[in-house]
């Protein structure tokens, strides 16, 4: 549709998710998160928080149950969507929402501790048992091509100069 403005929201969550159904049955959740803008001033040389903005998402379908379950009151979340003000105030019909990692560690069912799933540990691995040795050797491997530069491999740099200056080797 023509005329939406997307957007990116940043903030914690205020109060509780509130999951109802449409007359389909399908779900519905409504949240409101509080994005608190950042402001230098610059006459104490510090930055302050700023004035809150509430802003009211909601989300449906799957993403409604899952929002439901996982956010609580002050949990900090980034989400996207259509950007609208609807008798003041500013709702944000959500296309995606997560938690922002950037202060909180988050599982999904794969990664969760078996501890925290209610299940028992998995069992430590055994040792491997010895192979048989082989009558004839192996002939030897030959070594993987390193690639041109690996940044994983390169030693530390000293500072961010060294990694954003140009190349003196002509690449």
């Amino acid at each position: 549709m023509s005329g939406e403005t997307t957007a990116v929201i940043r903030g914690r969550v205020y109060g509780t998710v509130q999951l109802r159904h449409t007359e389909r049955g399908t779900p519905a959740a409504r949240f409101t998160v509080m994005q608190v803008p950042r402001e230098y001033d610059r006459t104490r040389g510090q930055w302050r928080d700023g004035e809150p903005v509430p802003v009211i998402c909601t989300v449906t379908g799957p993403l409604a149950r899952h929002a439901a379950e996982c956010l609580t009151d002050a949990v900090h979340v980034i989400a996207t969507g259509n950007l609208a003000l609807r008798a003041g105030l500013l709702h944000l019909d959500s296309a995606q929402v997560g938690v922002d990692l950037a202060h909180h560690v988050a599982y999904i069912d794969d990664t969760l501790p078996a501890v925290l799933a209610g299940r028992a540990p998995a069992p430590a691995p055994r040792a491997a048992p010895e192979p048989a040795p082989r009558a004839e050797p192996r002939p030897a491997a030959a070594p993987a091509a390193a690639p041109a530069h690996d940044w994983w491999q390169s030693p530390p740099r000293r500072s961010w100069d060294a990694v954003t200056a140009p190349s003196r080797t002509g690449r």
